[in-house]
């Protein structure tokens, strides 16, 4: 038989060569990280030879490729699992999360039907349920997994904007605070909701959205979810939720909650207490790719009832031409994860969750998170007691916001470009009481109470200096 003429593929023994170059590359750098700068940056520019480059139309040597990419791409972006990395929410991911990857990549099977990928399907499953009992969240929760929150919120809006409102939207009404992340905001827009149907209240107090709900309602408006938020990305803040429950058990509402960020405190004892309230939800969006300390992507959608899923997105809703697809019909048992989601062929990507969750022990990541909250607090505790510092947020969820005292916006924002220059600490900037502030996030692994204090001492020095 002749062999078939253009087949992309590689000898064993040449593919093994490869595998250990690139495991060595990665070993390397996650080893390796102190000793790197925290951000490289580049301009368009310095990268033209990669944004110019014509089409390959021949072969080119492996090997000599995965070094470019190691020496030319990779390292011109930001290290966000740096131990210096304290702006946005660091993702310290772990090794044994890149070899789950590397397993669903390299065997390319998709959990979206039962049929086609049975066994990482129960592995979804299995690890979804697994993440609603870290969070409290009643037995029979379950749900899916996404490429990240953005998603994950989509997901969840358009499975409650179904279940309350059914097929028709016209004068549907959600409430969300004015700290809620754009993620859902786009999502709100991808669903059909013009910005008239968004309240975006300064805060989502039970009180405030009660009014709001019975004046909508009196206009003749149909009042449907309310969004809560369970950790915010600029201060950590977490909306009343046990109160938001009640409410929407009254009113009939949906209750979802984007904890993103900060659904994972769950799993320890003080984060449970702080987010009492998050078991009521119908609703909660997790990021593992943030706190779980996993590689990027991975989002994940819990809810109180996976039916609700199951009726919004079902193929059955959207059938036309697609007799083809009787094959990945699931059997009574079964479940097919892409009738569950917006997705129809995903990637395994529960599989990385599953390794390091059963790897390392939940409880190395529940002592990773409670050290996460701990080093926030070793913030608070020094900025209070620095007389050249003010808190001014925090300690929430590994967020904590500070200001120099005395000085004035600009002085902040000079601040944190000073810091950001050095190369091996990135802290970042938000609004507290309409004042720039400087905004730290602990919740790395890596970071050492050493690097805190260096970084605080950075900010007085910078602040002496303006």
């Amino acid at each position: 038989m002749t062999e078939p003429s253009g087949w992309v593929d590689l000898p064993p023994d040449r593919m093994r060569e490869l595998g250990h170059q690139v495991v060595d590359l990665v070993v390397d750098h996650l080893t390796g990280l102190r000793d790197q700068p925290v951000r490289t940056l580049a301009t368009p520019d310095e990268l033209r030879h990669v944004l110019d480059e014509p089409v390959p139309e021949g072969p080119a040597d492996p090997g000599a490729l995965i070094g470019f990419l190691a020496a030319e791409v990779l390292p011109r972006s930001l290290r966000l699992g740096h131990p210096g990395c304290l702006a946005f929410i660091p993702s310290a991911n772990n090794f044994l999360g890149v070899l789950g990857d590397l397993l669903a990549s390299g065997f390319n099977t998709s959990p979206g039907a039962w049929p086609v990928g049975a066994g990482p399907a129960a592995v979804e499953l299995v690890t979804a349920r697994w993440l609603a009992d870290l969070l409290g969240l009643p037995g029979g929760s379950g749900g899916v997994f996404t490429p990240g929150g953005a998603l994950a919120n989509l997901t969840a809006l358009a499975a409650a904007r179904d279940d309350r409102l059914g097929t028709d939207a016209t004068g549907g009404v959600l409430y969300c605070s004015d700290q809620t992340h754009p993620a859902v905001l786009r999502a709100c827009h991808i669903i059909g909701l013009r910005q008239e149907q968004v309240r975006m209240l300064p805060v989502v107090e039970p009180d405030v959205v009660r009014r709001q709900v019975h004046a909508d309602r009196t206009s003749g408006l149909r009042p449907f979810l309310v969004v809560a938020n369970a950790g915010t990305t600029g201060t950590g803040s977490i909306d009343p939720l046990p109160g938001l429950a009640a409410l929407c058990r009254e009113e009939q509402l949906w209750l979802h909650v984007d904890g993103a960020h900060g659904a994972a405190a769950a799993l320890t004892e003080r984060g449970r207490k702080a987010l009492r309230g998050l078991d009521e939800a119908d609703s909660v969006v997790i990021d593992p790719h943030k706190w779980l300390f996993q590689p990027y992507e991975i989002g994940c959608v819990l809810v109180r009832d996976p039916e609700v899923l199951r009726r919004a997105f079902t193929i059955d809703r959207f059938r036309a031409q697609t007799g083809y697809l009787a094959l990945s019909r699931p059997a009574d048992a079964e479940t097919n994860l892409s009738d569950h989601g917006v997705q129809f062929t995903t990637a395994a990507r529960a599989l990385k969750l599953w390794l390091s969750l059963k790897g390392f022990g939940v409880a190395a990541f529940r002592a990773a998170i409670d050290r996460g909250l701990d080093q926030a607090e070793h913030v608070a505790a020094r900025a209070e007691e620095n007389p050249e510092l003010d808190l001014v947020a925090g300690p929430s969820l590994g967020i904590v916001c500070l200001r120099y005292r005395g000085g004035t916006d600009d002085v902040q924002a000079a601040i944190c470009r000073e810091i950001n220059e050095s190369g091996h600490l990135l802290i970042a900037t938000t609004t507290v009481d309409d004042a720039l502030a400087l905004r730290l996030c602990t919740i790395n692994p890596r970071t050492t109470q050493a690097d805190l204090d260096l970084v605080l001492a950075a900010i007085v020095e910078a602040g002496r200096a303006c």
